[in-house]
């Protein structure tokens, strides 16, 4: 004889705050949210149609992240990146995954090589479709996979405390000096390293295309320049709109 259930199976629940942290990360990443611009926690929940309390988490989290940042007497602002933040995240970066892919350049499998090679094959085929949203995506994995194959716990957990995906989507979309097909064939020399197991060769690729990166992007702020890549409709970004205040949300969420 089946017993009989008394309860039903637990579903899949995700946290008001999680819905609310996408959201203005989201707005964030995509300019529809500049940086300066307030975060006013009543109009944020009165547009996602939540409370107040998961907005607050959310800003929390962001904090964390360095996309927001507090003001005296003007509250949650929006951050403004520097060249000292760039210029510290990415030296970090450069670090970390120079030992990483040291490590990983000895212990490299035929298994993670097409994995690392799949990802690759993803950015060009998301350079093909102009998404730069996807493009990136594959590129924050690829390094992840990298700091992965080094067999160090230690540094894939602080390599993904920098927040590498929100980063680069920040930054990304400045390399203007480069085509979506030239952001993904600059991984191939990193690749073809790891191909020959030499730690010094892939130290030295991987410590490059970084540093290049970096000074892409600080050029972009010395410059002043607001020549930024605009996400295409194929990626899901939306454009800020002309009012830059007002209508910075996804329709509502209910919670």
């Amino acid at each position: 004889m089946t017993a009989q259930n008394i309860v039903q199976p637990v579903r899949p629940y995700r946290p008001l705050s999680e819905e609310a942290y996408e959201a203005l990360r989201d707005a964030i990443l995509n300019s529809r949210l500049a940086p300066g611009d307030r975060i006013v926690e009543a109009e944020i929940a009165r547009q996602m149609e939540i409370s107040r309390a998961p907005i607050r988490e959310a800003i929390r989290k962001l904090e964390r992240d360095g996309l927001v940042e507090y003001q005296p007497r003007r509250g949650t602002v929006v951050a403004q990146l520097s060249g000292d933040d760039v210029r510290d995240v990415y030296s970090l970066r450069a670090h970390l995954e120079a030992y990483a892919i040291r490590l990983a350049a000895e212990r490299v499998t035929a298994q993670d090589l097409a994995a690392l090679e799949s990802l690759l094959e993803r950015m060009n085929d998301c350079a093909m479709k102009d998404d730069l949203r996807g493009l990136i995506a594959a590129d924050v994995e690829f390094h992840g996979r990298i700091c992965q194959t080094s067999g160090s716990k230690r540094v894939f957990r602080l390599w993904d405390s920098l927040n590498p995906h929100s980063w680069t989507l920040l930054t990304g979309s400045w390399a203007t000096e480069y085509t979506l097909a030239q952001i993904a064939e600059r991984h191939r020399p990193i690749l073809d390293a790891l191909y020959a197991h030499d730690p010094d060769r892939a130290e030295s690729e991987i410590r490059r295309h970084i540093v290049e990166l970096a000074e892409t992007v600080l050029s972009h702020l010395d410059s002043g320049s607001d020549g930024a890549r605009k996400p295409s409709s194929s990626s899901g970004a939306s454009p800020r709109s002309p009012a830059g205040r007002g209508h910075y949300l996804p329709g509502g969420h209910h919670g």
